[in-house]
């Protein structure tokens, strides 16, 4: 039996005590709850609870406590009723002297307003949730593949994936407002931009920077949404385990040493929830749940028992270190033994009887160096692990997996008429550079037929132009001597996938694709093209590229229509020669505008990096 207390901080207290304070949310629910009992006066109490965590940090504890609010939905009541379920003993632990009175129930009209205002305030969080996600979505839209040698992955030792992107944090900051900060440093550099998926709408997104300094979006729904290795399969369509971890990183190496689907839930507290979503998803799928050890194993317990799920915990050799730390996760040990020793272990875990969700066979023993890592497996030898799980798993073969809000039925694959009618390339205005196309000077031959049919055009090409661009796209192939087409561009390896109106693209074969400036061979290269804009014109069945500028193509063709209505009125020819002066100042002041915006976009990205503290 628990003693009596002389004051309720003390109870409060002593509560506390019973619960493990490792776990986040039940960390950052205590920090609500105490608040609201003792305001700013019981900070002392809850950081003193908060120390026992093998994970606490100072500054993380005071930035919580400072986001805390007292009507932030958990009170006392919230803290005692926790604590009990730890074993505490809330009968025989009231204050000494207290006297239980029975107290009488709010009236109606009180029970009214309550409900009127949890229903406003349940209104105002789902009003905020789609405006983060909708902030997400352009975010997402806007950022572009992740490049080689990104510091955060390059550490992991890992290669980016279709379903990550980055920017720079310059960049995030001017689309986003505010600086996106993880325990009070700013995140700095390349940032990976990771999409959170619940069901199949995007809710926001988390944000790792090359020194892996975490944030998300404020104000975006978490609870219950995963990032995925590759796009998600339809429902139901899966014939190879899932595997379903902590972070980017583990389920990014479980991946690669496997070839199977992995969800990250991106927090331990999240796995359960992330668990039964995706058993409900895709409910013959053999899942399993990756455990960190230390602090995130019970909640992978917890997870795995909860959809009765296989769980998988690394194997370390006995004094194996690395950055001087113990290693916890799956990207741990991909890193010190070879993904084959993560493979083989998995394998072990998909193919074993399930015993009990709460009860995991030891795994046999697996030879790891402690300081090795291996290189990226790739080719041929990835290809035969995917095609052995696959026999593995049985005779079905595996489907191409669907990317995220398309619509199942069919979609019309007409062609796009081209931009241009009369198949001329307009002239090119003073001031045009070397890399311009050729002027109307140039005779183009008869525009002839489609160079190949739309049935040529890979399956996943056709779902790759959809996701990026719509899932209802009117789709079309280049004609020989064709275009100019211009627009945006999804740049993939063997294709460009333009969109040349709205919804309506065209995909241009990259076989002979001949790139006129060095500035596009290097965005090409460097996996920088997708989202830019240019013009490919045709000359036979060779495609050329050229750099291209919406805003200066506008103002050129607003100044033509001046011009004809200015002869429609009777103003004269001597007229044009004012509108081309004028043409001529405007693009000058865009010019300056530019560069200045540049200048200081560089002047801000030099004042960071000498503001940066030594590492």
């Amino acid at each position: 039996m628990s003693p009596q207390f002389v004051d309720e901080r003390a109870r409060a207290r002593a509560a506390l005590a019973v619960i493990p304070a490792q776990d986040y949310s039940t960390w950052v629910d205590m920090a609500f709850a105490v608040k609201q009992g003792f305001g700013d006066a019981g900070f002392d109490i809850w950081d003193e609870w908060s120390r026992s965590a093998h994970n606490y940090s100072e500054r993380a504890a005071r930035v919580t406590w400072r986001s805390a609010s007292a009507s932030g939905g958990k009170t006392l009541a919230s803290l005692f009723w926790l604590a009990e379920r730890h074993g505490f003993d809330l009968q025989g632990s009231r204050v000494a002297g207290a006297v239980v009175h029975r107290v009488a129930g709010p009236d109606r009209q009180t029970l009214e307003r309550r409900a009127q205002e949890a229903q406003r305030e349940e209104r105002k969080v789902r009003t905020r949730h789609a405006a983060v996600a909708r902030e997400a979505a352009s975010i997402w839209q806007w950022a572009r593949p992740v490049g080689p040698q990104h510091p955060y992955l390059t550490r992991k030792q890992l290669k980016p994936t279709e379903t990550l992107r980055e920017l720079e944090a310059v960049e995030l900051r001017t689309l986003l407002g505010y600086e996106a900060s993880s325990e009070e440093e700013i995140l700095t550099g390349r940032v990976l931009i990771v999409p959170v998926w619940r069901g199949e709408l995007l809710s926001t997104l988390e944000l790792i920077d090359e020194h892996g300094r975490k944030s998300s979006l404020a104000g975006g729904a978490k609870k219950g949404g995963y990032w995925m290795t590759r796009p998600e399969p339809v429902t139901g369509e899966i014939a190879s385990p899932m595997l379903i971890g902590e972070g980017v990183a583990t389920v990014l190496s479980a991946h690669r040493a496997t070839g199977w689907l992995a969800a990250a839930a991106l927090s331990s507290g999240n796995l359960s929830e992330v668990a039964g979503v995706l058993r409900e998803r895709f409910p013959d799928a053999g899942l399993i749940v990756l455990g960190d050890l230390g602090h995130g194993e019970e909640s992978a317990r917890q997870a795995a028992g909860h959809v009765t799920a296989q769980l998988a915990l690394p194997v370390f050799a006995p004094h194996a270190l690395i950055d001087g730390s113990r290693p916890t996760d799956f990207n741990d040990m991909a890193v010190l033994c070879g993904s084959d020793a993560v493979r083989r272990l998995l394998r072990d875990v998909a193919f074993r009887e399930v015993v009990s969700a709460h009860v995991t066979p030891e795994p046999e023993p697996i030879p790891c160096a402690e300081a090795r890592a291996d290189k990226p497996k790739e080719g041929s030898e990835m290809g035969h692990v995917k095609e052995e799980m696959a026999n593995d798993a049985g005779s079905t073969k595996r489907r191409k997996a669907a990317p995220k809000k398309v619509a199942p039925q069919a979609v019309e694959e007409s062609l796009v008429t081209p931009i241009s009618q009369d198949g001329q390339v307009p002239q090119a205005s003073a001031g045009s550079s070397p890399t311009d196309p050729p002027s109307a000077a140039w005779t183009r031959r008869e525009i002839g037929e489609a160079l190949y049919g739309l049935d040529d055009v890979p399956p996943e090409m056709k779902t790759l132009a959809r996701h990026r661009f719509g899932a209802q796209i009117r789709m079309a192939t280049p004609r020989e001597n064709g275009g100019p087409y211009r627009g945006e561009v999804f740049n993939t390896e063997h294709y460009l996938i333009q969109e040349v109106a709205t919804r309506s693209v065209v995909f241009h074969a990259k076989e002979r694709m001949e790139f006129v400036s060095d500035r596009l061979k290097w965005m090409d290269e460097n996996l920088r093209m997708n989202g830019a804009e240019v013009q490919i014109g045709y000359d036979g069945d060779r495609a050329k590229v050229y750099p291209w500028d919406r805003v200066r193509d506008q103002l050129e063709r607003t100044v033509a229509s001046l011009k004809k209505s200015a002869r429609d009125v009777g103003f004269g020819a001597d007229f044009d020669g004012t509108l081309d002066q004028l043409q001529a100042n405007s693009w000058t002041r865009i010019r300056q505008a530019r560069a200045s915006a540049l200048a200081q976009s560089k002047e801000r990205a030099a004042r960071e990096l000498k503001n940066e503290p030594d590492r």
